[in-house]
């Protein structure tokens, strides 16, 4: 149970690297465990892997301005 506690970890603080929500001192300290874990290694590629592809690869659908002009009126209204 706890090596599955602890995969969690892992995945959680890859995240939040790749979602730059950690400090320099945890982005050090996640960075020395994927030099040396293959294990945290592996999960950090097949993030970093399929973030890569979803940005290369999805797209956005766009919005017309007009649409965006009318949130914005009914905005000042509130």
């Amino acid at each position: 149970m706890g090596n599955l506690h602890n995969v969690h970890d892992i995945r959680n603080q890859i995240n939040l690297y790749f979602d730059n929500a950690l400090g320099e001192n945890e982005k050090q300290e996640l960075l020395t465990k994927v030099d040396n874990d293959p294990r945290c290694c592996k999960i950090f590629n097949k993030e970093k892997h399929f973030r890569e592809f979803i940005k290369n690869n999805v797209t956005r659908s766009s919005v017309s301005s007009d649409l965006i002009q009318s949130i914005k009126d009914r905005i000042r209204i509130i």
